[in-house]
């Protein structure tokens, strides 16, 4: 097993991601939430209903 530090994977990914042309945020791929269960589902709407109501929005994107 070859043992890196936090600092060496930073570096290599960093490297990594600039080969690849990845920017930012963009390379983090979407959950498509295809496998999500009622409630699960149930839940995320029930917190997206609140945040329309709600004078202080919560901090989540819902993707239903």
């Amino acid at each position: 097993m070859n043992r890196v530090t936090l600092g060496q994977q930073s570096t290599w990914l960093a490297k990594r991601k600039r080969e690849l042309g990845l920017t930012g945020r963009d390379y983090v791929p979407v959950n498509s939430g295809a496998r999500r269960t009622a409630g699960k589902q149930a839940l995320l709407d029930k917190l997206a209903e609140i945040n329309r109501t709600s004078k202080r929005a919560l901090r989540f994107l819902s993707r239903s």
